[in-house]
């Protein structure tokens, strides 16, 4: 998590949160010399906004009410949120359940994903107190061909993911809040830098479209 500034340290910069896991966290998995998320950001635009590091890789919606919430700065001017997949990535094992029909599948997978929903609505009510716009993000489908266990999953994980990402849309469309939708941005395996983290150019693509938000907004 990046170090807290106070109000002189941003010099005119409009702060804007970035809270949530390693789809913005993720300069662990780039490559030497290239660029995580919030790099691109602010080699993109660090002379208008300040991007204040709230996002902790391996999150899940539970460490964002627990231990995110409480660093979001007064300064704040924008918020953007993108949390879900390390909640439903613990859930993956259900996937592997051979031995449940169909129906009990998607009752499983509907009661996991309801639980998340119960955790993120929690959050935006909490954000919604704050009075600053809100971005969120849904969750990408990822490069799960690359790695042979992943890969069993990945049709039954579009399905569980599209439950989620529904869920956020609706609680988006619920709360008056933008969703930005991953899935049209993250449409190559090069926007990948593993099977589940973004690359150097997906980050690029992400930051982007994170910029113009808070442009247009």
């Amino acid at each position: 998590m990046g170090g807290r500034m106070n109000k002189k340290e941003y010099n005119g910069r409009k702060v804007v949160a970035l809270l949530g896991d390693s789809i913005i966290d993720n300069k662990v998995y780039v490559g030497e010399n290239e660029l995580s998320v919030t790099e691109h950001l602010r080699k993109i635009n660090e002379t208008d906004y300040y991007f204040e590091m709230i996002a902790v890789d391996g999150d899940t919606t539970r460490e964002v009410i627990d231990n995110q919430l409480e660093n979001i700065g007064d300064s704040t001017w924008r918020i953007v949120l993108s949390i879900g997949g390390n909640d439903l990535l613990q859930k993956l094992h259900i996937m592997f359940n051979e031995t449940s029909g169909m129906i009990e599948s998607l009752e499983v997978a509907s009661k996991t994903v309801e639980e998340i929903k119960t955790r993120y609505e929690e959050i935006l009510v909490h954000l919604k107190t704050l009075n600053h716009p809100v971005l969120l993000c849904t969750i990408y489908e990822g490069d799960l061909q690359s790695d042979p266990n992943l890969a069993e999953v990945e049709e039954a994980g579009k399905v569980l993911l599209g439950m989620m990402n529904d869920a956020i849309h609706f609680l988006g469309n619920k709360h008056d809040i933008e969703v930005l939708e991953l899935r049209n941005i993250f449409t190559e395996v090069s926007d990948y830098a593993n099977p589940i983290e973004p690359s150097h150019s997906g980050g690029e693509k992400l930051a982007k479209a994170i910029i113009d938000w808070v442009e247009n907004e």
